[in-house]
């Protein structure tokens, strides 16, 4: 039987085992798959077929680099249809691995490079020249994430067949975002009046502040905030605290746009002025090491030390597994707990001294010789 000659296939050996790569144009794809099987066949004609539609990577790309992939990545359907937002945040790690990594080999990729990777990202520049680095783990562990997610696509065009980066180990990260406490939520409250819809909605929603700038009056009916989330799509029904309702209404009589929360000429606001402003309005009341997303965790706490479950959490905040809230539960039935062994533990010594003191009393009346 004549061998069957696939063109631009080009064939090496290492280590006993043979590799094939579809070469054309300069540019050079891994086929996975054992040469001859049935994956081999699919994944050369996927391949094959994509360079006959003329979806070739851009111009002055090395070819198989990650920089490639990259542009490859953004082209896919499943890039599109990812939410702005979304996209948004992929972009605050894709670029700077497009920078500072985008002319590597993603076919030599390994578990070291991938630690590498990491490692690169778990550290900022001091605020101010001289001063120390800023650990940033989170940023390191979501940097792995999203190359994680690039290689899963490599594996899916041909450019290699495992995934480096699918577990790794990350770096420890701490709680997250702190939940602002009682103090400084007044102290927020007395020095930016201007700000306290805001405020009101984002403690009594738990939603994220890109969800509560989309806020509009049709999804207020008086009392109940209908909310499509921006990240997720869920929908959720919230209805308003009394104080949260006081506080809308009072805005709905000066309402200058569709949106209830309005920037300081009447207009909604975009996303990163919002941002910038409450930012900005935290560092001028004096508050320090907390976030305005932190009054998410805020609500989600207060939520469960009323005795919320982890379900009843999730129907107001929106968050999508149980795991996201759990935290916030246990947090708030440790506090419970202890509060509860203290009480008992005071109990126990009244009780003893008024034992005490009852024998004292029938001694002096001599009940007890």
């Amino acid at each position: 039987m004549a061998n069957v000659v696939l063109p631009y296939v080009n064939t090496y050996q290492s280590r006993r085992r043979k590799y094939a790569y579809y070469r054309r144009d300069g540019i050079r794809l891994r086929i996975s798959g054992e040469m001859g099987s049935p994956e081999f066949l699919k994944s050369y004609q996927e391949i094959h077929e994509r360079f006959e539609r003329h979806e070739q990577p851009r111009q002055g790309i090395v070819s198989g680099s990650l920089a490639e992939l990259i542009a490859r990545y953004r082209s896919t359907p499943e890039w599109l249809q990812l939410k702005p937002s979304t996209r948004r945040d992929y972009e605050k790690f894709l670029r700077p691995l497009e920078d500072d990594f985008g002319a590597g080999l993603v076919a030599e990729l390994d578990r070291a490079g991938v630690r590498l990777v990491r490692d690169r990202y778990a550290f900022r520049p001091g605020r101010k020249e001289g001063d120390d680095p800023i650990p940033s783990p989170r940023r390191a562990n979501k940097t792995v994430s999203m190359l994680s997610i690039l290689m899963s696509y490599a594996i899916e065009i041909g450019m290699r067949t495992d995934n480096p980066a699918l577990r790794p180990k990350r770096l420890k990260t701490g709680p997250g975002y702190r939940a602002w406490t009682r103090d400084e939520i007044q102290m927020f409250l007395n020095e930016q009046p201007q700000l306290r819809l805001p405020l009101l909605l984002a403690l009594g929603t738990g939603q994220r502040g890109i969800d509560l700038i989309a806020m509009t009056w049709d999804s207020f009916d008086g009392d109940v905030i209908e909310v499509v989330q921006e990240k997720t799509g869920a929908k959720v029904w919230i209805p308003c605290h009394p104080e949260l309702k006081a506080a809308i209404e009072e805005a709905l009589m000066a309402r200058t746009a569709r949106t209830i929360l309005t920037a300081s000429d009447g207009s909604p606001w975009g996303l990163g002025a919002f941002q910038s402003a409450v930012s900005k309005a935290i560092r001028a009341s004096g508050l320090k090491e907390i976030v305005w997303h932190g009054l998410r965790a805020t609500a989600a706490s207060w939520l469960a030390e009323m005795g919320c479950t982890e379900r009843e959490i999730m129907a107001i905040t929106g968050h999508t597994t149980a795991a996201s809230v759990s935290v916030y539960v246990r947090h708030a039935e440790q506090k419970t707990r202890a509060v509860n062994a203290i009480a008992k533990l005071s109990n126990r010594a009244l009780d003893e001294r008024q034992e005490a003191r009852g024998v004292t009393s029938a001694q002096e009346k001599g009940w007890i010789r």
